[in-house]
């Protein structure tokens, strides 16, 4: 699924895009973004909320350079039927967990650990959005990474606008969070 035969590869992190509720299009400034950096992937952890929100990723990286799951408000029945809950795959030598993640944010770390038994796995990188903040921090030795929502509203639950990369070599994995 991810390919490794580069010495290191970059990948482009959004997720909680909520459109159109949110705004009508993907932040130009984003896309762009990827674009200047030659992102090798996207990663979505979902709530596209419009089946044209991956499909206009697919158009603009290509079909086998978008990697995205479900969100709890994709009820879009191509998303429903195209994205998976989540995935799981090794990049170089790093097990990875994609998902969207679920319960409110304060303690989402706790929860996944807590309800996906991730102390008593082999994870080193679990990717996640829903909480629509940011997240770049290592727990237990696991790497956990939300790039926060690029299209936030003003209530309680929205810090910042924010996105994601993740650089990934065999010797190393580098995380960073773009604020807008």
């Amino acid at each position: 699924m991810i390919e490794t035969d580069k010495e290191e590869i970059l990948i482009g992190l959004l997720s909680d895009t909520h459109i159109p509720q949110r705004t009508n299009n993907l932040p130009d400034v984003v896309l762009d973004d990827f674009k200047r950096r030659n992102v090798d992937y996207v990663f979505h952890m979902g709530d596209f909320t419009t089946f044209e929100v991956y499909e206009k990723l697919i158009e603009t990286f290509g079909s086998g350079k978008v990697v995205a799951v479900r969100g709890n408000m994709d009820f879009d029945s191509n998303l429903k039927k195209t994205l998976p809950e989540k995935l799981e795959f090794k990049i170089y030598n790093y097990k990875v967990l994609m998902l969207h993640g679920m319960g409110g944010p304060n303690i989402i770390i706790k929860r996944l650990i807590k309800k996906l038994d991730l102390l008593n796995s082999d994870y080193d990188i679990v990717i996640f959005g829903h909480t629509h903040r940011p997240v770049n921090e290592k727990q237990n030795g696991i790497l956990f990474f939300n790039p926060g929502t690029t299209t936030p509203i003003d209530n309680k639950f929205t810090v910042i606008s924010s996105y994601g990369y993740l650089r990934i070599s065999n010797e190393k994995v580098e995380s960073e969070i773009v604020y807008l």
